[in-house]
């Protein structure tokens, strides 16, 4: 029973941290790719941005092998690509090539999340499941918070080709423990007894609402769920935070250089929001699996992080300390909801289809991680201030924790899921 915190968490953890700063170093290596190859931070910020273009193409397609049982064998090929696109990115000599090869690399690491959500689901019952996505997605500001110094120490000692080139290695030194330590389900994990599988298999099993598992997998069935409100609004959430998400992580050290600072200082700076996500990931999602109220929780975080942004621009804009205190306060909203949010879908989704609705809804929820980097550079570059960009990103919060306020209303989403006849879900 332990291994499943003590193993598997700590190697989707770590798996999903290396992926991270494949897709956020570029805003460590934009200064200089601003000198070398004459990038703009609107066309930096149009490359971030669609890196989740081909993300958002290839989730859907994860989740489904996901739900059939692929996870494990979808994230190892998955890691030997994105490695190879990561480290591309080191030999790009125009902007168009940023474009392409930080496409290349969203295609590759798209499948990833819905695959790990199925894992989740497979491997910890309701109970719980905020709890362990929260373990592994302490990803999300633990790698915010170590990339800042490692970006800074290796740009310090090379360059920023070096930067894309080293850590593009990292998931092909990792992918051997990714594969040999990892299972879809309790039922292939070779390393459990044989008691402990039974023990675990019950374990999930009895976390979980009977009628969860009558609605059978088909093509009507995979549309009758992205049609229900609840599944929309919950879209149309991700699709806001998003923009919060990635704006954020993708301008945060290019706003810290306008103080006027060196790169190892903003490395350090940078890590403070993340340091702080941290606490308050563990902490909300401990609560959420203590209380059940995981939506009211998402919204409370939304709201102090719009908040958060919302003064700190507005109050003093110029200010390095108010910088970075509004957006440790927006990074405990936007960071420790997040793993809170993606453990709702247990609740109100059939397994049949719940990699699949759910690769497909986070798919459509990248236009939020396409719009954010690109209206912040846009903003950016016109007003020659960051300031603007994160006003408009606390509206964008503030969007999105309506638009889970009124899933909550729909009640239907208290029922795991909505009737399909056998004969429609076969079509």
């Amino acid at each position: 029973m332990r291994s499943r915190w003590t193993r598997l968490l700590p190697i989707m953890l770590v798996t999903f941290i290396i992926s991270f700063l494949d897709r956020t170093n570029i805003g460590f290596a934009l200064p200089g790719m601003s000198v070398d190859i004459g990038v703009t931070a609107t066309v930096a910020g149009f490359a971030s941005g669609f890196l989740f273009i081909g993300y958002g193409l290839s989730q859907p397609v994860g989740g489904w092998l996901a739900d059939r049982g692929r996870a494990k064998a979808l994230v190892t090929y998955l890691m030997l690509a994105w490695g190879l696109a990561g480290a591309a990115q080191g030999f790009i000599t125009s902007d168009w090539q940023l474009v392409i090869v930080r496409f290349l690399l969203g295609a590759a690491e798209g499948g990833i999340f819905p695959a790990f959500l199925v894992i989740i689901r497979n491997w910890f019952n309701g109970q719980e499941q905020s709890r362990a996505n929260g373990m592994w997605q302490l990803c999300y500001p633990l790698a915010a918070m170590l990339s800042g110094p490692i970006a800074g120490y290796i740009l310090e000692a090379t360059s920023w080709r070096w930067l894309l080139i080293i850590e593009g290695v990292f998931p092909l030194l990792f992918l051997a423990a990714w594969h040999f330590g990892t299972a879809n389900s309790p039922a292939q994990a070779k390393w459990l007894t044989e008691t402990d599988r039974a023990r675990v298999i019950a374990h999930v099993s009895a976390g979980r609402p009977a009628s969860v598992h009558t609605e059978p997998f088909g093509s009507a069935a995979f549309r009758a769920q992205l049609k229900r409100p609840v599944i929309v609004c919950f879209t149309l959430a991700a699709i806001l935070w998003n923009v919060g998400f990635l704006a954020i992580v993708i301008w945060l050290p290019s706003a810290l250089a306008e103080h006027d600072v060196s790169q190892v200082a903003v490395g350090w700076l940078t890590a403070i929001p993340y340091a702080v996500a941290i606490v308050a990931l563990l902490t909300m999602t401990r609560l959420a699996d203590k209380t059940g109220r995981r939506w009211q929780i998402c919204v409370a975080g939304l709201a102090l992080a719009a908040a958060a942004l919302l003064i700190g621009s507005l109050a003093a804009p110029g200010s390095l300390v108010v910088t970075v205190v509004s957006v440790s306060i927006a990074a405990m909203g936007v960071y420790g909801g997040w793993p809170v949010y993606w453990s709702i879908p247990p609740s109100i989704l059939p397994p049949s289809v719940h990699g699949a609705v759910l690769g497909a809804v986070n798919g459509i929820a990248v236009l939020g991680a396409f719009g954010g980097p690109y209206i912040v550079g846009w903003v950016r570059d016109l007003t020659g201030t960051f300031s603007a960009g994160m006003v408009t990103v606390a509206g964008c919060l503030s969007g999105a924790a309506v638009c889970i306020a009124l899933a909550r209303i729909d009640r239907a989403a208290l029922r795991p899921s909505l009737p399909v006849a056998p004969e429609a879900a076969d079509a």
